[in-house]
């Protein structure tokens, strides 16, 4: 092997190796930059891994140096429902419950509130007993039919005003009749009786027992009953001449009784009063049960039978009367 020979081999073995060390110095450079080979580009999770990483790092940095908006407390949870300052962020008191919240539909009725409700009704009522002044009396014998043809005016009405349990009821009655069918005795022929009544019944109660599903209440009440008798009495000549006795008289007695109402439907219901009571005459009382039927949320109609019975006898004055028969009337609510 000659000289140059020998030479020209040694030249290509330094090529050779200084090739290969620019290959390999150029593939580290590349990796270090984050510049794969083809053959990796080829695995997609090796790809996704390092930018999920990169992107956790970007978010937790932006998480650190801003106010976490409410996506992401919603998605942190409670962990994270404090600020770096320590201070409750906005979002921790919308998702810290309410001890006074109040689930949807079962929001209690407004009953702190004064409720009202007006009726006015028609009592269609007989009338019997006894009334005068000394001893020129006559007895009464009416039948509503009878009333209802010498009836000049009435009024008749209930207002109410309930506050949760408390109640407070005032009845109105006034009447104004003229009979001349009245029979007092064979002392006179007849009898032109004219009888005015007016009847004031304040009352206050207290709701002992409520059932608001079935509709169901009891009250217990107290009050006076204001009586005004006016009586004008024509006697006709029998036995003895004609003479005209006029009288009148106010007293107050004092009542006790229980009030209720229970529903059978949504619509039909039933309700009562009753009450007793004396101290300006001897003895009174009232009996009252009907059936009402609510037409809509505001109005019902109510129909039923009424019994009021008082005796009255001092100072020269006597109104021994029993009211009786039918009731008609509307309830309004406000």
């Amino acid at each position: 092997m000659t000289f140059i020979t020998k030479l020209r081999i040694g030249l290509s073995a330094v090529f050779i190796l200084t090739t290969a060390g620019a290959i390999g110095v150029t593939a580290q450079t590349q990796t270090a930059a984050g510049v794969y080979p083809t053959s990796t580009i080829l695995r997609p999770e090796s790809t996704t891994e390092p930018k999920r990483a990169e992107s956790a790092k970007v978010s937790t940095a932006a998480s650190e140096n801003a106010a976490p908006d409410k996506t992401s407390e919603i998605s942190r949870g409670s962990s994270n429902s404090k600020s770096v300052a320590g201070a409750p962020t906005a979002m921790a008191k919308a998702e810290a419950p309410s001890k006074t919240a109040i689930p949807q539909g079962t929001q209690p009725a407004a009953t702190d509130k004064w409720q009202f409700q007006f009726s006015p009704y028609f009592w269609m009522a007989s009338l019997h007993g006894t009334t005068g002044t000394g001893s020129r009396t006559a007895q009464v014998d009416e039948s509503f039919s009878d009333i209802f043809h010498s009836l000049k005016f009435a009024f008749m009405g209930v207002l109410e005003a309930r506050k949760d349990k408390l109640v407070v009821l005032t009845d109105l009655e006034y009447i104004s009749i003229g009979d001349d069918r009245a029979t007092p005795g064979p002392l006179f022929s007849a009898v032109d009786t004219k009888i005015k009544t007016f009847i004031f019944d304040p009352e206050v109660g207290y709701r002992v027992f409520q059932d608001l599903e079935k509709g169901q209440f009891v009250d217990v009440l107290g009050g006076v009953r204001v009586w005004h008798i006016s009586t004008d009495l024509t006697f006709s000549p029998g036995i003895l001449p004609g003479t005209q006795v006029q009288a009148s008289r106010t007293w107050v007695d004092g009542i006790v009784g229980l009030r209720g109402k229970a529903a059978l439907s949504k619509k039909v219901f039933v309700t009562g009063k009753f009450d007793l009571g004396g101290g300006g005459s001897k003895f009174a009382w009232q009996l009252f049960g009907g059936v009402g039927y609510n037409i809509n949320p505001k109005i019902a109609l109510i129909g039923g039978y009424r019994v009021l019975d008082v005796n009255y006898d001092k100072n020269n004055f006597v109104y021994d009367m029993n009211q009786r028969g039918p009731i008609l009337g509307l309830g309004f609510r406000f």
